[in-house]
């Protein structure tokens, strides 16, 4: 029996490197400053001057209504795969009556970038195309078959907004990826964007600084009803006994058995193993001496590795729980049965749920928390391309103008103003019950357009959270990390290279990367859920051997090279705070 579980463990591990648990997806933050905020030498500010195309943008419309031929290949917004009506919702209402647009949205289920692939092979491509395929984008861009935006909106729209405060580090950094500034991206945030839509509250400060979706999460009620305090469980041997406290209480939910700990279900080696649980014990992607180096390597993984191990043989950590997908992981999640949830908060509801997080587990080696967030612009998630054949070049580049404008924001994420939510002097959105009413009822909570979201924005303009909310839980347990006073943050922006080829595919070393990548996600697995220590010591030195076997050291100088030129082009790097533990 427990051969066939190691078996399927180890098969789904294969696939457990998929995460998608953005909080873009579950963010929903706000908008904007006050009028009149002008800067120091009475010049309009970059919002003022906003507002100003706001007007310009609006103003446009009229005139004949066209279709507009939208391909996205990202489910989850539109009216293919969130249910909800381009005739009903208020920005697509707004820009068919005002910009003269009608959407045809096109989400393939599956296989988008291969029908995307074929229309580009056959020379007819959609007019605009909001895709997430980032191999995709080049081969649009390398084939010459899309605009250029600064080329477009100064051919078609000169008084475009974008032209003026489109974020210019995000800019950059489109450029450093894709050639030159091709894409409106969607949940921008950046130091630039946030100059334009500045954060309404400290807490969402803390969040962009210090904040991640991956958390170590406790339930605060079975806590109380056993008498644990957020002491107990803030260092290694303190979350032993805790665990050990609620697996010998017997305690109930319900009528049902309390879980200790669950993970990310079948995606635990890539989130929770790879991404929680290696930051709390100090791991980090270089040596002693600071050149790069696969985190496997370092010695400190291997308190990682025995972390979940210990877990899984006192029977703390249930080892079927690694094979069940997220739908099956909120069942518990919702039936309140877990006490300890090592995984992507984004990826529940988390109204009235009494999660808190305390940070890290500090470990028992005296081992750095650390923790990895980019500290620069990055290129946000979905790409929106207009194709160089699209029809109504005019409409197009109106629609991209005034939807990420102050104005064509509040109305993609919030509605109408008075009907559906009000906003006071300072800029801060209040949804009215009416707005509430209908955006659970009527839109399904998916009215918002995802590829003009701003994630600046919505932390310019929503209030500060209701505690209880799903929002309010969220923001208090993302920068619970990197906040403790013992976590050492580290730029991941030096490391980016790592989504480029640095090793050709096909050759020998590439090879050996290949079989390095598809080793390590089983040989994990195996690890973890040895029967005993012998077992996981054996198994961890037969990782270490086999990866001395792919020739791991020179993928890492091959590696190192483009670490280091990074660093250098970034100006910073990653202190190993950990050097000489084990």
């Amino acid at each position: 029996m427990k051969r066939r579980m190691l078996q399927q463990i180890c098969a789904l591990a294969l696939t457990g490197s998929m995460l998608f648990g953005l909080t873009a997806c579950g963010s929903s933050n706000p908008d904007t400053s006050a009028p009149g905020n002008s800067t120091e030498d009475g010049s309009s500010s970059p919002q003022e001057a906003s507002d100003a195309e706001d007007k310009s943008a609006a103003s446009s419309g009229g005139g004949d209504v066209s279709e507009m031929y939208w391909f996205s290949d990202v489910a989850g917004w539109g009216p293919a795969t969130a249910n909800w009506s381009v005739d009903e919702s208020p920005a697509t209402v707004y820009i068919k009556e005002n910009l003269g647009l009608t959407l045809n949205i096109e989400q393939p289920p599956t296989d988008a970038s291969t029908k995307l692939g074929l229309m580009l092979a056959s020379g007819e491509l959609p007019d605009v195309m909001s895709i997430s395929d980032s191999d995709m984008y080049k081969q649009l861009v390398a084939a010459d078959k899309v605009w250029d935006m600064q080329t477009f909106l100064e051919t078609y729209d000169p008084d475009s907004h974008l032209l003026k405060d489109f974020p210019a580090d995000i800019r950059q950094a489109l450029t450093d990826v894709y050639g030159d500034w091709y894409s409106y991206p969607s949940h921008m945030e950046s130091k630039n964007n946030r100059e334009v839509f500045p954060p309404d509250d400290q807490i969402w400060v803390d969040v962009v600084e210090k904040g991640s979706n991956g958390c170590i999460m406790f339930n605060k009620e079975i806590m109380d009803a056993l008498g644990i305090t957020a002491e107990d469980v803030q260092t290694e041997e303190g979350f032993y006994a805790a665990c050990e406290k609620v697996k010998a209480s017997g305690h109930q939910v319900d009528g049902q058995s309390v879980l200790p700990v669950v993970l990310q279900c079948n995606l635990w080696i890539n989130t929770s193993l790879d991404g929680v649980v290696a930051n709390t014990f100090g791991v980090l992607p270089v040596d002693d001496e600071g050149n790069y180096r696969h985190p496997e390597l370092n010695p400190l993984y291997k308190n990682a590795l025995k972390f979940l191990n210990t877990l899984i043989q006192k029977e703390y950590l249930d080892v079927n729980t690694l094979t069940i997908d997220e739908t099956a992981l909120k069942t518990y999640l919702d039936a309140k049965r877990v006490f300890c949830w090592i995984g992507n908060q984004a990826q529940q509801d988390k109204t009235n749920m009494p999660w808190v997080s305390y940070g890290p587990i500090l470990a028992s080696n005296g081992a750095k928390p650390v923790i990895g967030l980019n500290g620069e612009a990055g290129t946000g998630w979905i790409q929106t391309l207009v194709s160089k054949d699209c029809k109504n070049p005019e409409k197009i580049a109106k629609l991209l103008s005034w939807a990420s404008s102050r104005e064509g924001l509040l109305v993609n994420y919030y509605g109408e103003e008075s009907t559906d939510y009000t906003i006071d002097d300072k800029g801060i959105v209040t949804r009215t019950e009416e707005g509430t009413k209908r955006l659970a009822e009527e839109y399904d909570n998916n009215v918002l357009m995802w590829p003009f979201a701003n994630t600046s924005f919505e932390r310019h303009t929503e209030p500060v959270p209701d505690p209880t909310s799903n929002r309010g839980v969220e923001v208090s347990l993302m920068p619970a990390f990197g906040k403790n006073e013992n976590t050492y943050i580290y730029n991941t922006a030096v490391l980016d290279f790592r989504n480029n080829t640095v090793i050709e595919p096909s050759s020998d070393l590439g090879i050996k990367l290949s079989q390095v990548d598809s080793y390590l996600e089983s040989q994990k697995a195996k690890i973890v859920t040895a029967s005993s220590d012998a077992e996981f010591e054996k198994e961890y030195q037969s990782m270490l051997d086999t990866l001395d076997g792919y020739s791991i050291t020179d993928i890492d100088a091959e590696y190192d090279k483009v670490y280091k030129e990074y660093c250098e082009k970034k100006g910073t790097g990653i202190e190993n705070v950990n050097a000489g533990l084990n």
